[in-house]
């Protein structure tokens, strides 16, 4: 597999997101605008698009790991809505939702769509050079 030649970014570019998920997730439910979305749709909709997109940044040998990493960080946000009293709740049901996401993005990343990163590189002209 080759490397990305943009890794640093694309991982900054999924970081983003993660914050994105995790300010969105933490704000009071009533500063938020409505998206008018089955809330379990939401969740498993966040963690797939984070899925899909560390899925492209990492080799497919190290999805568990990233796995774990997100259903932590559901968990761990789940906890935090639970504790600090901005009218948001823990629920189990999020965890579930944000898990079957995961599954689904790195089911689809291990169907053949893991490669896309290298594939935008490629397109726009970013690849590695080949050893001649």
């Amino acid at each position: 597999m080759q490397p990305l030649r943009y890794r640093f970014w694309w991982i900054a570019g999924g970081v983003v997101m993660a914050l994105a998920v995790i300010v969105t997730s933490l704000l009071p439910a009533a500063d938020l605008p409505s998206v008018q979305l089955w809330d379990k749709f939401e969740h498993a909709f966040a963690y797939f698009a984070l899925a899909a997109w560390f899925g492209g940044a990492v080799r497919p040998d190290r999805y568990l790991r990233l796995a774990l990493v997100l259903v932590a960080l559901g968990i761990a946000i789940e906890i935090a809505q639970g504790t600090m009293g901005f009218g948001r709740t823990a629920d189990l049901r999020d965890v579930l939702a944000n898990s079957v996401g995961i599954a689904i993005g790195l089911i689809v990343a291990l169907l053949g769509v893991s490669g896309w990163m290298r594939g935008v590189e490629r397109a726009f002209g970013a690849a590695l050079p080949t050893a001649d």
